[in-house]
């Protein structure tokens, strides 16, 4: 009886061996098909390649990048700030017509351009500018997609179709007369052609130590005039000034 069960239970192990040997035959030529088929597909992938011209498929692909990814935030730099005669929102008109009397002063910054007044050449033959400026005072983080308007007594209507200053992007715009453009202002010269003369003075009696003329190898000379900060280089009897910059500027660099 035990010599029986024996027999059959070695018979269905030959059984199971002879199966799983048919299986490993076959995943080897599964596996030895599969290889055979990548060697073709990678051979074909190196001849394409190799008649491909490098330089326009790298142009093609940055402009696809470029093209397909959209653009979510765009820097801006402030070019200057503005002051009116009004300092709170309440009672400033919401249109500069409405109050003609009105008056305000943009001052141009000095980090967009070292010579900001060379930006303003011709813009006196205008009468009037548009300006484009930031709400940045609203006081709110977020904006809403409908609001309501003072004059619409509890109306909702899109915030797109009003004067509301609380929208996802905080930009204004308004046309402003110009009555005039001014260089920078000095605290005791009289005007720009003072300056320069002024300057031209200081250079000309040659204002560096005894030091610095025969020893110091640096050539570059700082000094303050007024309300400005005079950067000059001096060479062999000459003088060349490089660079001129509000002493209020030097002061928030030398914070930052």
């Amino acid at each position: 009886m035990s010599a029986a069960c024996g027999s059959e239970k070695l018979q269905k192990l030959n059984q199971q061996v002879s199966v799983m040997r048919k299986e490993i035959k076959n995943l080897r030529e599964t596996l030895d098909s599969a290889t055979r088929a990548h060697r073709k597909h990678i051979v074909s992938l190196q001849s394409t390649v190799s008649n491909i011209d490098l330089k326009e498929l790298c142009k093609a692909h940055t402009q696809t990048n470029i093209s397909a990814s959209p653009v979510s935030v765009i820097q801006t730099v402030p070019i200057g700030y503005l002051s009116s005669c009004f300092s709170a929102k309440n009672g400033t008109p919401r249109q500069p017509t409405i109050c003609g009397p009105s008056r305000a002063e943009l001052r141009i910054e000095h980090r967009v351009f070292n010579n900001p007044e060379h930006a303003l050449v011709g813009l006196e033959q205008y009468s009037h500018v548009w300006i484009i400026f930031v709400f940045h005072k609203n006081g709110h983080l977020s904006a809403k997609a409908k609001v309501k308007p003072p004059r619409l007594n509890g109306k909702k209507v899109g915030v797109y179709s009003t004067r509301s200053p609380h929208r996802p992007n905080a930009l204004g715009l308004t046309l402003a007369k110009l009555d005039k453009v001014e260089g920078p202002k000095f605290k005791f010269l009289r005007s720009t052609e003072e300056a320069i003369a002024a300057i031209r003075g200081v250079l000309s009696a040659d204002p560096r130590s005894v030091y610095r003329r025969g020893r110091c190898t640096d050539k570059l000379f700082y000094f303050t005039l007024d309300t400005a900060d005079v950067t000059c280089w001096f060479g062999q009897n000459f003088a060349e000034v490089l660079q001129i910059r509000p002493v209020q500027q030097l002061n928030e660099v030398a914070k930052d």
